[in-house]
Parts: structure tokens; sequence; C-alpha cells
């Protein structure tokens, strides 16, 4: 069978290269002529390069192209099941489908490793790269990897309260910091991605969504009972983050932590907690701050080897200064004033 742009196949037809399988079809095959010519062209040129995997990929059926496009219109790139509890959901089968297609996968447990097949281990899946190009192809759907932002904790925190959050001694991880740098840390985050892929970088428990309920502690980075780099590489490992642009916002020895298993996050916060939160400020009036911001973060994640190299020093080189900040623009090293050290437990 022979495919591609019309105005070849009608040169190919013309020149006796191909021919129809049935009289007025719009299906082709190559003649004997055509596969001379084509050992011909492969004797003086070599055999044709594999099929990119940027290659025309075909139409899946029905529920699964359904599927699939709706996954990429979701920032989180779930494709939804039944027991993922969102409107709009998928059944067993179709989900399968897609999984044995290659366009959706599950992710690593933070717990331990998954084993066996999609059906046998119950976990959600999400779009793959190739899920992705799919999307672009065949749906129109600009979807490239999500933009994830991970911000550093506080040392101040809320105190329970059923009137405010519905929880008697606990509070959602998106409320428990109160402290202005923080808070900077978070409006500059909500203004860069959806709250779904916002976590929080907690000195107990890692990374942390912002509903999870949390109880009030008082941990910092180093203490016995706080987060170790092994514990925060399996939670980067269960959220995907070598396939996704991420940034980080807060001081120097939180981002140390990060890119340890992330060495292509960016970390665009640098000097003292005034520029840092200058600098917080700026980007959520800026949509074009935003936007460089995000335009250096897929550069890394396009080169996570040279990323690594910078796994001690957060990643702010060729970051843009926000207008009007006191940041210099050149300035790169990295570190946080002692009063951002001391917020963030």
């Amino acid at each position: 069978m022979i495919t591609g742009h019309p105005a070849a196949l009608a040169r190919l037809h013309a020149d006796s290269l191909i021919t129809d399988r049935q009289p007025g079809s719009r299906a082709h095959q190559i003649t004997d002529a055509g596969r001379a010519a084509y050992e011909q062209w492969k004797a003086h040129y070599g055999p044709p390069a594999p099929t990119p995997a940027s290659g025309v990929l075909p139409k899946l059926p029905g529920r699964q192209h359904d599927a699939v496009l709706a996954a990429a219109r979701r920032p989180d790139h779930l494709v939804p099941g039944i027991d993922d509890h969102v409107p709009g959901f998928f059944n067993q089968r179709t989900l399968a489908a897609v999984h044995a297609a290659g366009y959706a996968d599950i992710r690593p447990c933070e717990h331990g490793v998954v084993h066996g097949s999609y059906e046998q281990s119950g976990r959600a899946l999400y779009l793959t790269p190739t899920g992705r190009e799919y999307a672009r192809q065949r749906g129109n759907i600009p979807c490239s990897r999500r933009r994830i932002v991970i911000i550093a904790c506080g040392s101040k925190k809320a105190e329970p309260s059923w009137e405010k959050f519905g929880y008697r001694d606990v509070i959602p991880a998106g409320h428990l910091y109160t402290g202005p740098y923080h808070r900077s840390l978070r409006l500059a985050a909500d203004s860069l991605t959806e709250q779904t892929l916002i976590r929080i970088m907690s000195a107990r428990h890692g990374l942390v969504p912002l509903e999870r309920p949390l109880f009030p502690y008082d941990t910092r980075l180093g203490d016995s009972d706080a987060i170790t780099p092994e514990r925060i590489a399996r939670q980067t490992a269960a959220l995907d983050l070598d396939d996704a642009h991420v940034i980080f916002l807060g001081g120097r020895n939180y981002a140390r932590l990060l890119t340890q298993s992330v060495p292509h996050a960016l970390a665009p916060l640098t000097g003292g907690i005034g520029d840092q939160r200058a600098r917080c400020h700026a980007v959520a009036r800026s949509a074009h701050l935003a936007a460089a911001w995000w335009t250096i973060a897929a550069r890394l994640a396009d080169q996570p080897t040279a990323a690594a190299k910078n796994q001690l020093v957060p990643n702010t080189s060729s970051v843009p200064a926000a207008t009007g900040s006191r940041l210099p623009a050149t300035r790169a090293s990295g570190r946080a004033g002692p009063s951002a050290a001391r917020s963030q437990r």
C-alpha cells in the first residue's frame, strides 16, 4: 500500500510506479517498475532511515481517540477513569487499549515498585510523550510537558480550625503556611501554573499537593525527622518530573535538595528575602516574565545532562530580572539571605 501527498501520488502514477488497487479506487499499490526503482534508489542512497517518532501516528478508534484528547486538555495529562472521580471518565477497556498502544502509562509508586500490567496495578494512567504527539497531530492540541511549580514551605503555620478548614486537627497544605515569604512564593506559583500542578516542599513530608491535610509540625532540613534525599527521589519519580518543565521557588538549601533528583529544575530566585519576594510579585504581574521563565525551564528539560552540572547551585543562568526588582539581571549565586533560611521549615 502506498500513501502520501496527492501531488506526489499523481506523479508516481503517471510514471507507472504505482497503480490503483481497483479501478477508481483511492488506494494505491506499487508496481513491478516501482519496486525496481525503489531497489535502485536504495542501492544508490542506502536503506531509508527508520520512521521517526514524530511521524504521522495512526488514528485510534473513537473512544480511545477521545480519551487521549481529553487527557491532553487536562493540565495534569491524566487519562480519566472511573476510579479517578472526575467528570467525563472512560471505561476500563478504553484505558487498557490506550495503555497498550503506548499513549499512556502508569507512574512509579512513591512507596514501592509497581509490578505487573496496568490492569493489575490499578493505578492512574497519564499521557506519554507519544500520547502528547498524538494529541498534537490528531487533535490539533498544543500539548507539551506539564508545568510543575514547587515552592518551599514556611515556619509560620496556621492553627487547626473546623470552621475555616473543615478539619479538627489537620490543615490542607495550601492553607497551612502563613508567613509572608511563603505567601509570596504561593502568589507566584498560582500565576505560573494550575493549582493541581503546584507542590509544596515540606521539610518533614517532602512534596505535597495543596489539598493534602497535614498536622502542624516544627521541622527543619537536617533534623532527625526531616525529609531525606532518597524519599525526595521517590516522590519526584512518582510525579514523573523527568518528563516535566519544573520551576522551584524557595531558598538555596531546598533547591539543592530538589535538584539532586530534578537537575533540570529552574530556580529563578536569588539574593535576599526582599529580592526574592519582589521577583515573586513581579512574575505574578507579568505574563511576559512568566513566559520567559517557562521558556528557560523547557530548554533545561531538553538538556538534562547540562542541567545536571548545576546540581549544587540552583539554575538561574539567563533568567530575566523582574522589572522594578532589586535583583540584578546577572546575579546567579542562588544564595538566600538568613531570613529566608529561617522562614522555610
